[in-house]
């Protein structure tokens, strides 16, 4: 397999990815119709802080933790019995593990969010704040860290957690699908992202799982 197919990902990924970068830039005014879907005038965003908001702000974090210790966990007991329970042998875990150093830690959370400066909708001018808005992809000097979300491309990493362990079809998936959507809705909902911070973290986990997997597993698909 040539080394560029090997480390690259899907083209229409790729595409995917381009296509809505561009028209996300093209058309900032998405960004600010989709937040204002849950502001209120005089309010703010009044789910910010709700129940059901904090819930999903802090199960992401308990999810990473309790997730990953089982993955290794699980791939210590392969080791130990000689199985191979889930497909979880030694590249696997180190893809998964290489992806949520890379992605949702290092490219997300300690490049992305620390340097971009792209201010979060509850504290642009549009929304009662102080700050300007800035399009996506668009480097910025607001000093927010809105771009792009840290707990979506957790929640993403999750789906393909689901995916490389229970395939295509599993429940485990569907509960991942409709779990990340719901932490998508959340921190929407909260004014702490606009719908490009979402969209940006699930495309480069996405992208990155492909690569990673390409690399370190050629021969073996989700």
């Amino acid at each position: 397999m040539p080394q560029q197919k090997r480390l690259g990902a899907p083209v229409n990924l790729w595409i995917g990815f381009l296509a809505a970068a561009n028209l996300l830039v093209a058309f900032p005014q998405i960004d600010l119709t989709w937040a204002n879907l849950f502001y209120r005038p005089g309010v703010g965003f009044p789910a910010h802080g709700s129940a059901w908001e904090r819930l999903f702000y802090h199960s992401v974090p308990v999810l990473m933790v309790a997730v990953n210790l089982g993955l290794v966990l699980l791939w210590w007991s392969n080791q130990r019995t000689g199985r191979c329970r889930l497909g979880l042998d030694g590249r696997r875990l180190a893809v998964l593990l290489g992806l949520l150093i890379l992605v949702p830690g290092l490219l997300v959370n300690g490049l992305l969010k620390e340097h971009w400066g792209r201010a979060r909708p509850a504290d642009v001018v549009e929304f009662g704040g102080a700050r300007q808005f800035t399009p996506a992809f668009i480097p910025s000097d607001q000093g927010g860290r809105s771009f792009s979300s840290g707990h979506v491309a957790a929640a993403g990493y999750l789906i393909i957690v689901a995916l490389a362990l229970t395939g295509a079809r599993s429940r485990w998936l569907a509960a991942a699908l409709v779990y990340t959507a719901l932490v998508v809705w959340s921190r929407m909902a909260a004014g702490a992202h606009f719908l490009s911070d979402a969209l940006t973290s699930l495309f480069l986990v996405l992208l990155g799982a492909e690569a990673l997997r390409r690399l370190l597993e050629p021969d073996r698909n989700w």
